[in-house]
């Protein structure tokens, strides 16, 4: 008796257990990121009440990291939900359809996060300006921290480009790529 190997299926195998592994991976990400955000974003704004209380001046900078921890505590519990409900029992068309969807680099949730991390700037450029010397105009210092802030913010979302290239780009390639070959 002869046995066929038919490749697309050990491409498919391969692709979903790679999906598998890198959804399990992420899932546990945004889980911890998730509770992190959720231990910050009230302890903030409980020194964000105190401070407001005690007429502190680093007011301001605690309300705006509470709002982004509280913005992000959100984002990652809607990407961890996501992460839980994938499924890989639906037809193979939809499963490779979602795979690419979820891998794209520039999706909606990607400009979610945009948000709490501009209000994470603004905080940051409120708490540091009175670092930064030579400057004696407070709004000049509050721009250049922010500029400072938001370029290593850049640094980080090339960090993250780089990594979705190495893990997540190939998962997305392969699964379009199978999904082109069964749709013909």
């Amino acid at each position: 008796m002869t046995t066929t190997i038919n490749t697309p299926n050990l491409d498919l195998n391969q692709l979903i257990e790679g999906l598998r592994r890198e959804d399990d991976r992420n899932q546990h990400l945004t889980n911890r990121f998730k509770w992190i955000m959720w231990v910050f974003a009230p302890l903030y704004f409980i020194f964000f009440l105190i401070m407001l209380y005690e007429g502190e001046s680093i007011l301001k900078e605690l309300g705006f990291f509470s709002v982004s921890f509280l913005f992000f505590a959100l984002i990652f519990r809607n990407l961890n939900n996501e992460y839980k409900t994938v499924d890989y029992g639906i037809p193979v068309t939809e499963m490779l359809r979602k795979a690419a969807q979820r891998y794209e680099i520039w999706q909606t949730k990607t400009a979610k996060a945009m948000f709490p991390a501009f209000f994470a700037a603004i905080g940051v450029a409120l708490a540091c300006q009175d670092m930064i010397p030579n400057i004696d105009d407070t709004t000049a210092r509050i721009i250049v921290a922010f500029v400072v802030y938001s370029l290593m913010l850049g640094i980080g979302f090339g960090v993250g480009y780089l990594i979705w290239r190495k893990r997540q780009k190939p998962l997305r390639d392969h699964a379009l790529r199978l999904l082109e070959e069964l749709e013909k």
